[in-house]
């Protein structure tokens, strides 16, 4: 019973979760108590990335992704585009899928591939950069 009552004040939580008005950035941390941190911090999400004031690094490696083919799940979460791996086995196979890993560049260690959220904005013009 507590597991679908978390559930049901996540999903309550998530419509509240907005860029505007009351529900938005500057509230974050007041809608819910989980998200305090928000309140606090001076660097979070979203980033405006301004390309002109961005240096290139020459002596930076490249990223590297694991190319293997990968099944999964695509949702729209209202918030952002969700792609999720299915992690339980490959179509057809019956065997389970191999890891997709990303290491090189800036990244220290390796990390496994599990989701990617595609995050866009309200206008095409600003916030879907």
């Amino acid at each position: 019973w507590s597991s679908k009552l978390a559930v049901i004040s996540a999903v309550s939580w998530e419509e509240w979760w907005t860029y505007d008005g009351i529900s938005g950035p500057a509230f974050w941390g007041l809608i819910n108590p989980e998200w305090s941190l928000c309140n606090k911090g001076r660097r979070q999400s979203p980033v405006n990335l301004e390309p002109q004031r961005l240096l290139f690094d020459p002596n930076l490696r490249s990223v590297h992704i694991d190319k293997h083919r990968i099944s999964g799940t695509i949702s729209n979460t209202g918030h952002s585009v969700l792609f999720t791996i299915n992690n339980e086995t490959a179509p057809n196979s019956g065997t389970v899928q191999v890891p997709v890993n990303l290491t090189g560049g800036p990244l220290s260690y390796r990390y496994r591939f599990h989701e990617i959220h595609i995050h866009y904005g309200l206008h095409d013009q600003f916030g879907s950069e």
